[in-house]
């Protein structure tokens, strides 16, 4: 009986604690959502208007033996397995011909002193399949984000920075979206706590001029006025990389990015 009693305890115990987990985790997700972000200040440039004719474009690409991408486990959730479809890790895709995707390249100086109001449209990061889908979503500061749940089953969505307004919202089941916005450029950290697997970035930027690479590893920043710039170039596991180039009004500058295998810690 004592033995029972004990097991009985200990049950007790470990569903006070999980009922505990869910209620943080519901906690963050039912706080006040924000009305939206604040209008662009005034002179701001309008999204969309042109203010040159130059461009960058350019390919990442990787040297060296790209990791194997790795499977994902998702035996604990049976609603995440698709029959005859194997996940696999999205932190490095390269192609057979050496192409880089998911690199976040941008312009990070050489704009001077002009200010961007943000597209009006929301970007767009949905769950399903149980992943994020894209893995990388490159905006502008003050953009509104619509996270999506597309899955049946219930999800959240947890954002990690060190610049911006940290949040976590509950995505209790297909069909469930909310909005939220970062104002402050920096790369933020996207998961689901529910499902550890799940992982994904957004990258803040404060001008329009960034994208991220295709599955040929290519890249296009149009709509330069001529001038000298410095682009960055930022991959989750290889880190980043940094040049400059000038261009001419109405010229398309080529600029490629070469990372390699990430060093053991």
């Amino acid at each position: 009986m004592n033995g029972l009693s004990f097991r009985g305890r200990r049950a007790r115990r470990v569903a006070v604690a999980a009922a505990f987990a869910w209620c943080v985790v519901a906690a963050g997700a039912c706080s006040p959502e924000p009305t939206g972000p604040p209008p662009p200040p005034p002179g701001a440039i309008p999204a969309g208007q042109s203010i040159g004719t130059s461009a960058i474009e350019g390919h990442a690409r990787f040297e060296g033996a790209p990791p194997p991408r790795r499977p994902i486990r998702m035996s604990s959730e049976a609603s995440c397995q698709r029959p005859g479809v194997e996940p696999l890790s999205e932190d490095v895709i390269v192609s057979p011909a050496g192409a880089l995707k998911n690199v976040y390249v941008h312009v990070v100086s050489g704009l001077g002193d002009r200010v961007f109001a943000p597209p009006l449209s929301p970007a767009l990061m949905d769950q399903a399949g149980c992943a994020f889908v894209p893995h990388l979503l490159d905006v502008q500061a003050g953009q509104v984000i619509e996270f999506g749940n597309s899955d049946p089953i219930v999800h959240n969505v947890r954002a990690i920075g060190e610049k911006n307004r940290v949040f976590n919202v509950s995505m209790p089941g297909k069909g469930k979206t909310v909005r939220r916005y970062f104002a402050v450029p920096e790369i933020v950290k996207i998961r689901c706590d529910i499902h550890a697997w799940m992982s994904a970035f957004v990258a803040v930027e404060g001008h329009p001029f960034h994208a991220v690479t295709a599955e040929d590893g290519s890249f296009s920043l149009r709509g330069l006025p001529a001038g000298t710039y410095a682009v960055e170039a930022w991959q989750e596991k290889s880190g980043t990389q940094k040049q400059t180039v000038t261009v001419a009004e109405g010229e398309t500058a080529k600029l490629d990015f070469t990372f390699h295998p990430a060093k053991s810690p």
